[in-house]
């Protein structure tokens, strides 16, 4: 069996998706409503609004030290919940490049 695809979690300006599958144009996207629950879906949809809401692109900065460490530790958390959804099936690699 081969290794799983390696998926990246990261948001980027104007994106309402912070994987990295928005990027993929194969045949193997994901069928995210039966890989991960709604809330998930929910969380990871709410931390890319979050992000697209409070960074500017100027200064670097989400706005506040209270907003970096939200969005920080709100990474590490969808990452550590997708890796436990998608166990064996896809790597996930957490990127805060902000």
């Amino acid at each position: 069996m081969s290794d799983p695809r390696e998926i990246t979690l990261s948001v980027d300006y104007g994106q309402k998706w912070p994987l990295s599958d928005i990027m993929w144009f194969d045949e193997h996207q994901p069928d995210w409503s039966t890989l991960i629950d709604q809330s998930l879906a929910d969380r990871l949809t709410a931390w890319a609004r979050f992000f697209n809401e409070h960074a500017n692109e100027e200064t670097g900065s989400l706005g506040s030290e209270e907003n970096r460490r939200w969005f920080d530790l709100e990474g590490v958390a969808l990452l550590n919940d997708l890796s436990t959804a998608l166990e064996g099936i896809y790597r996930v690699r957490l990127n805060l490049w902000f």
